[in-house]
């Protein structure tokens, strides 16, 4: 009984080291994104552009990498949702500028953190067990508070300097929702092809899509308001 009992207490301390490390190499991806957003000030549109269509390449890498088997139908729609995440992205690059883009990226990796750090902390009821097990709605409230968050510390540090479009309570929460959406979306298309992560570039948070999934809806949406109104 009392080697069965430290075994389980060894197991508990590697299970924790374990979330610890991956708690933080998810938080590195993360902030190492928006330290890439930076780019959009520092590169001109076009080197812009071909960086955004080349990190569509790896994403169809990851889509129809032979580790998946079969699917083709569904790795074909992942491929089209990933190609509209993309133009979206440019669209809103080209149509509304830099700063905008800046947003989103902001958003999208803060609502990520939010929900990962909620959810891990807090547990509690779960949020769609049947797309995503682990996810929790202690996490989608987490990812809505740090995707505002976000927008606020943006504003409060550059709105002085450089005004922005993303001012409407109501635009910011459909943002930070389209981010929740596009996580759970590509749970989704993981779960239906029975794979945890698309790839492992990312220690702790898989491949690129793995990454982008909040990102690519949420252009989506913004684009589509910006055609639309």
């Amino acid at each position: 009984m009392e080697n069965s009992a430290i075994g389980e207490k060894i197991l508990e301390v590697k299970v924790a080291k374990s979330e610890k490390q991956e708690f933080a190499c998810r938080l590195f991806s993360s902030f190492l994104f928006i330290l890439v957003a930076i780019l959009l000030f520092l590169v001109p549109y076009w080197a812009f552009f071909a960086i955004c269509w080349s990190t569509y390449v790896f994403l169809l890498y990851e889509i129809f990498s032979r580790k998946i088997k079969g699917k083709m139908l569904l790795r074909s729609a992942m491929a089209l949702f990933c190609g509209l995440g993309i133009y979206s992205f440019i669209y809103c690059l080209t149509h509304l500028g830099q700063w905008s883009c800046m947003y989103l990226i902001c958003i999208s990796s803060f609502t990520d953190i939010g929900a990962y750090s909620f959810g891990k902390l807090l547990k509690g009821p779960k949020l769609c067990p049947k797309i995503s097990p682990k996810k929790t709605w202690a996490g989608l409230f987490g990812g809505v508070f740090f995707g505002n968050l976000a927008v606020f510390c943006l504003e409060a540090s550059f709105h002085p300097m450089e005004k922005v479009f993303m001012v409407n309570f109501w635009t910011i929460q459909l943002i930070v929702f389209a981010s929740i959406a596009g996580d759970l979306l590509e749970s989704w298309f993981k779960r239906r092809l029975k794979v945890k992560d698309m790839g492992n570039l990312f220690p702790g948070h898989g491949g690129v899509m793995d990454r982008l999934d909040s990102l690519l809806l949420a252009s989506m949406v913004l684009a589509a308001m910006n055609k639309l109104y």
